[in-house]
């Protein structure tokens, strides 16, 4: 079987190792336009690395059990850091509260010492990982291709680009969602699919600690002001590097036909960031961090509604384009690389491509609730962040911590791609 890979990002990039593991070939569409990328620079060369962008991503026990199953972990590991604990203070740095992330995943049943202790590691970095991968294993990539229609028959699905190239396959795997690749989803599952500006705007800097002389004690840490809607986040990714990651709640965004354009009352430039977040009376690394900064990303925070089904007839959503949620405890990736991993589950036990949809719709009779489980938790914690008093909503976060790390409630469940799958199969034949 062949298959059409819209967007070569963290899970559509790792989409791909997984289906060349069962034999189905694969190629990667990026709307990423290099030629554009070069002129920017003012025609110096420009590499095919994507991911030049971006702060820090977490990877939990669930997505480590799948790099692990790729082939990938021990090369992942090589370049994160462990995340052992999670830490929220007051805006100032005050009213510390930690959460043991290590002991959480193992009360949630994670039995692997090696796979209970939560990793930060630059997205940057985990691209270029992946798409070494991809490289190695012969898997192309095609820049500057804007997604424009979708055409489905019996036997396959047929796509065209704006640039007037066209693609074929048996199966399309559709990433694209937040940009201008946006007709992915909503030309598939109808208007109603749409995603929607949450509202939470910032920018993300990623700064050399040892160099200047920054001390980071924690690998995890957001600092909040509830009434004025402020969020700080900061994020070790190795001895040398962080990310510092500033976000607002402003006004909607203004939309023009498919293209977002995103905009932002916050400065772009590194020196300006630090003095708002002077103003705000972050901890002084925390400033230093920003002003130090050599590398400014931005970030538009977009949610989707819930589907009822991942997959319409040969077309399959993975990752955000699936689930997209608002991006909190690394709940958005996790439940992509789970997303990566059930379908690679099932593509082991059904080859034929007549089977192809038996796949899709025990995909999505695994996928959607998980799904819709993530979101709604990564949703509720945006309501933490962005409502309340600071001195309530500081008060219940501590209480739901503390009832995290005593085992009273449980965090989650730890998700095996494989025993999952195979129970929906065993199902099925029950049947």
């Amino acid at each position: 079987m062949r298959a059409i890979i819209a967007g070569s990002g963290l899970v559509g990039a790792t989409t791909a190792i997984a289906l060349h593991q069962v034999g189905i070939q694969s190629v990667l569409y990026d709307q990423v336009d290099l030629v554009q990328a070069a002129l920017s620079s003012g025609g110096a060369p420009v590499a095919v690395d994507f991911g030049d962008s971006g702060g820090s991503v977490m990877l939990a026990s669930s997505a480590l059990r799948v790099l692990r199953t790729l082939g990938l972990l021990d090369e992942v590991l090589a370049s994160s850091l462990p995340s052992t604990y999670t830490n929220w203070f007051k805006i100032n740095g005050s009213a510390p509260i930690v959460m043991d992330t290590a002991k959480i995943n193992k009360d949630c049943g994670e039995t692997d010492p090696a796979l209970q202790t939560p990793i930060q590691i630059l997205r940057s970095k985990l691209h270029n990982i992946l798409m070494q991968a991809c490289h190695k294993a012969g898997i192309r990539t095609f820049t500057g291709k804007k997604l424009v229609s979708v055409n489905q028959t019996s036997t396959g699905v047929f796509v065209q680009f704006a640039d007037g190239t066209s693609a074929e396959g048996d199966f399309l795997v559709g990433r694209m969602v937040f940009t201008q690749q946006l007709p992915t989803r909503r030309q598939i599952f109808g208007e109603s699919s749409k995603a929607e500006f949450t509202g939470v705007i910032g920018h993300i800097g990623v700064v050399k600690t040892r160099l200047n002389n920054i001390t980071l004690k924690e690998t995890c840490a957001f600092y909040l002001e509830r009434e004025k809607k402020q969020l700080v986040c900061t994020f070790k990714v190795s001895d040398e590097l962080a990310a510092v990651q500033v976000m607002t709640f402003n006004d909607p965004l203004p939309v023009e036909g498919d293209e977002y354009r995103p905009y932002s009352d916050l400065p772009k430039e590194s020196t300006r960031l630090a003095d708002l977040l002077a103003d705000w009376g972050v901890p002084k690394h925390v400033e230093a961090m920003m002003r130090k900064s050599f590398r400014i990303s931005p970030a538009a925070i977009y949610d989707l509604p819930d589907l009822s089904a991942y997959h319409k007839g040969r077309v399959v959503l993975v990752g955000d384009s699936a689930h997209g949620m608002v991006p909190n405890a690394g709940l958005g990736l996790l439940t992509g690389l789970e997303d990566v991993g059930v379908l690679l589950e099932l593509f082991r036990n059904f080859r034929n491509p007549q089977d192809l949809s038996k796949v899709l719709d025990l995909y999505s009779q695994l996928r959607v609730p998980r799904g819709q489980d993530a979101a709604g938790k990564s949703r509720d914690m945006a309501k933490q962040y962005y409502t309340g008093s600071s001195t309530i909503g500081h008060f219940l976060l501590r209480v739901g911590i503390f009832l995290f790390n005593h085992n009273l409630v449980k965090y989650g469940k730890v998700y095996d791609c494989p025993t999952d799958v195979a129970a929906a199969i065993n199902g099925v034949q029950a049947k």
